[in-house]
């Protein structure tokens, strides 16, 4: 289905040519973002434009160097539950996002044998306990020295969601790039994840789909990343529009936002239209 957007090419943006378009058939698009506790007490959750969007990450919380959940960015665990009913009454997936940028270290501990099954029940807890609709895993440092660990946490964390919600199927996902999460060991997670979530906030992401593809990773699991925050890539409406184009004329599975309190005007900033038209034509 046609988008009224402006073609990928006059963006500049050319293509890896391995990727699939996608079919006639293909899932609703992924309108993903954050919704981080920074902004939460400027935009509550009352205020907050759910539009643009069909998964909002309540961002975050913190693992333990034990394996335990810090509340983080959140401030107190009792922000969480109006984010989540807003979130529901909006008809929106609200996740719990576990991690940030800095804490490959707690990850890195918290991940380990030792820890390791406190940390996984300690995140499907609180998915049952605030009734999140799934988890995102944002491990940024020290991934490759504890891959091993790194594949088992994500691994489990889909065993264990399965299992306590066998009726009920938990959105996971992952947020990498190349520098930290390489794209051989993202492939190694992406049979237990709904989404890779690709950072591409600083340029226009074809090198991260082409390496990632390359590394066996389905196109239709990949979130191509959209950065508003100051000093990144997506500073017009063009360029949104032409990451959002090349999504659907390649079968990724949509957009990760990163984020609506850097957003000039927040809810008319000319930026969200290109999100707003796929949300609304999808299927």
């Amino acid at each position: 289905m046609p988008l009224l957007i402006p073609l990928l090419m006059a963006a500049g943006c050319g293509s890896p040519g391995h990727a699939q378009p996608r079919s006639a058939a293909a899932s609703k698009y992924v309108s993903f973002t954050s919704y981080p506790g920074w902004i939460q007490a400027s935009i509550p959750p009352g205020q907050f434009d759910y539009t643009p969007w069909t998964i909002v990450s309540d961002f975050g919380l913190w693992p333990t160097t034990t394996g335990g959940i810090a509340v983080g960015d959140l401030k107190s665990f009792s922000n969480i539950p109006p984010v989540v009913t807003d979130a529901h009454k909006a008809g929106r997936l609200i996740v719990m996002a576990v991690g940030e940028q800095g804490l490959g270290p707690e990850f890195a501990a918290g991940a380990k044998p030792r820890y390791r099954p406190r940390l996984i029940k300690s995140i499907v807890s609180d998915v049952s306990k605030y009734d999140f609709d799934g988890v995102d895993i944002d491990w940024e440092e020290d991934v490759p020295q504890n891959q091993a660990d790194y594949v088992a946490l994500v691994k489990g964390v889909r065993s264990a969601l399965n299992a306590a919600f066998p009726t009920k199927h938990k959105y996971l996902s992952a947020d990498v790039n190349v520098g930290q999460v390489p794209p051989d060991i993202a492939a190694s997670i992406s049979p237990y994840v709904d989404s890779i979530n690709m950072e591409t906030f600083k340029d226009n992401g074809l090198s991260s789909v082409a390496a990632y593809t390359q590394a066996g990773i389905p196109a239709s699991k990949l979130l191509l990343g959209v950065g508003v925050s100051s000093g990144y890539y997506d500073v017009t409406e063009a360029r949104v529009a032409a990451k959002v184009k090349y999504v659907e004329d390649h079968g990724l599975k949509g957009t990760l936002f990163w984020q609506p309190g850097a957003l000039h005007t927040y809810r008319t900033d000319p930026r969200l239209i290109p999100l707003r038209q796929m949300v609304s034509i999808s299927p």
